[in-house]
């Protein structure tokens, strides 16, 4: 096999505001809240930006921001929904659970719950 693979290939986020050194080997970093990571970093995985070397103004290219890359499944719920339903088996034969996501909250942290207590937290979402 020649050549590097797709997969091998590091991704690379950037660049970011540093925010505060930590000790002798890691930074605190101004990551956007839509990454959901933590902000200390290791220098080691850390690149030193080197913006382009050639810069043609007559192109007049936007690079977006890192905020305009963001999915927009990852911007908070305006409501209290059911984002899916699910039928697991269990002794007492088949249970229906739905996953609840809270107003205010990322669709990713929506919790899975049995539909009694979904009923009795939130009767407004099964008024249908």
């Amino acid at each position: 096999m020649q050549g590097e693979g797709k997969k091998l290939k590091p991704i690379r986020y950037g660049p970011f505001e540093i925010l505060e050194k930590i000790g002798t080997n890691a930074f605190r970093l101004n990551l956007p809240l839509y990454m959901q990571i933590y902000s200390v970093v290791n220098v080691e995985n850390l690149k030193l930006y080197e913006p382009p070397m050639i810069f043609d103004e007559e192109a007049n290219i936007q690079v977006p921001s890192v905020d305009d890359l963001a999915p927009e499944y990852m911007s908070e719920l305006p409501e209290d929904v059911i984002l899916d339903r699910n039928i697991r088996s269990s002794k007492r034969g088949g249970v229906e659970y739905l996953k609840v996501g809270r107003k205010g909250m990322h669709p990713g942290k929506a919790r899975w719950m049995e539909i009694g207590k979904v009923r009795e937290l939130y009767p407004h979402l099964l008024s249908e």
